[in-house]
């Protein structure tokens, strides 16, 4: 049954591929062992890159966007990096970045394998490379951007932190175990005092816009921080409350029909697939720490995730629009088709075929990929921050369900989610 059928009020069990995982790539037998395969593929790619490559983001950094001084000028020069049908940065003098974001995600994704002594060694290292890149002086225990970014909302440079990057740093490093106690509490104080604003966490500590993907993401983090059992009872307080808080803020920014516009605003009224992605991970794992019941918005946000999203196994980018192909929609596609699977939301062979409808585009995998032949936005799907590391999280994921992983014979139930997806 395709996504879009409804069979009655829950939409459990209610969606799934309309046809097998496309014959010659992937099959729709798709093993746990088969995952691991190209789990080990990518990153051993990316790992021989030493994780640095190109970003969507990066065009600031060049000569010509650092005297890009106005917004207009800086959008410009960024957008045309990003979406150029042939790679700009050379000629722009645009050098490959290794970012806290890749290693962190990419370290929270190895830590689901940890059992192995070979992917517990990947997790560490990558772990403590991103606990080696936490902030110290003003804005001391959070994380930033490599790059100074201009979106049509806002503009933050490389030096200011954001709540994007922390939150895929700080669980990577708490996944692996490379962060202190010290730097634990100043997580916790910088989190509070610089990316919460008394009602909700913000994207920045200049902004007040409210961004659902980025304050559930804070809110996610501040509970997880508020259960580690190391930080002084007062400050475990002032976590569980803008937590409850910023989760109830976003509760009531849920429209009617399930989903969630990208942020509160004029301009930010737009449905994407990965952020709604991002929504829900973190509203399922804010609900579950803070033993708060999410699961009837939870319920309503997968209905219009799985309906709007999807068109059959492969992700759209905008909410019933067509299949802009970009590398972190389509991984957070697998990611979120893996959660929904082990909770029942889709067939278990949904997930298998969405991941063979994405995956011939991601280079290093020898799955016949395109991107090796193809110039068209090809830099965008080497990015290590925005392609391998979220196809690394969302293939450890997708193991952990499969036959043979480490979920397979669990109940469906609410389980934190760690790891960045």
């Amino acid at each position: 049954m395709p996504p879009g059928t409804p069979t009655g009020h829950s939409p459990r069990n209610r969606f799934g591929p309309d046809h097998h995982a496309p014959a010659g790539r992937l099959g729709s037998s798709l093993e746990a062992t088969d995952v691991l395969v190209l789990a080990d593929r990518l990153f051993r790619w990316a790992d021989a890159r030493d994780w640095a490559g190109p970003d969507p983001y990066d065009g600031l950094t060049g000569p010509l966007g650092r005297l890009a001084v106005h917004r207009v000028l800086r959008q410009v020069v960024l957008q045309a990096v990003k979406r150029s049908r042939i790679d700009l940065r050379p000629v722009l003098g645009i050098h490959p970045l290794r970012t806290a974001t890749a290693a962190g995600t990419a370290a929270g994704a190895c830590a689901r394998l940890s059992a192995s002594p070979v992917w517990r060694e990947r997790a560490l290292r990558l772990g403590r490379s991103a606990a080696d890149e936490q902030l110290s002086g003003r804005y001391a225990g959070l994380w930033r951007y490599e790059f100074d970014v201009q979106t049509r909302w806002a503009y933050y440079p490389a030096s200011v932190p954001n709540l994007v990057a922390t939150t895929f740093c700080a669980d990577g490093c708490l996944d692996t175990g490379t962060l202190g106690d010290k730097a634990v509490r100043s997580l916790a104080h910088g989190l509070l005092e610089h990316l919460h604003n008394g009602e909700f966490f913000t994207y920045t500590p200049a902004s007040d816009v409210l961004v659902h993907n980025a304050n559930l993401m804070g809110a996610a983090l501040a509970a997880r921080l508020a259960r580690t059992g190391t930080l002084p009872g007062e400050l475990t307080d002032r976590l569980v409350g803008a937590a409850r808080g910023a989760v109830e803020v976003s509760l009531d920014g849920q429209r009617p029909d399930g989903s969630w516009p990208y942020g509160r605003g004029p301009r930010l009224g737009w449905v994407d697939g990965f952020h709604t992605g991002y929504v829900l991970l973190r509203l399922e794992q804010a609900g579950t720490l803070l033993d708060v019941d999410v699961r009837r918005p939870l319920e309503r946000g997968v209905d219009h995730y799985l309906r709007h999203l999807f068109e059959g196994p492969l992700p759209r980018y905008f909410a019933d629009g067509g299949s802009r192909r970009d590398p972190n929609n389509d991984a957070t596609a697998v990611r979120m088709a893996a959660w929904a699977a082990h909770h029942g939301f889709v067939r278990a062979d949904f997930p298998r075929a969405v991941l063979a409808a994405v995956v011939d585009r991601y280079p290093g995998l020898g799955v016949d990929t395109r991107a090796g032949g193809s110039l068209r936005n090809r830099s965008l799907w080497e990015s290590p921050r925005w392609s391998a590391a979220p196809l690394l999280d969302a293939l450890t994921a997708l193991h952990a369900v499969l036959p043979g992983g480490r979920h397979h014979s669990a109940p469906v139930a609410a389980q934190p989610t760690t790891a960045a997806s």
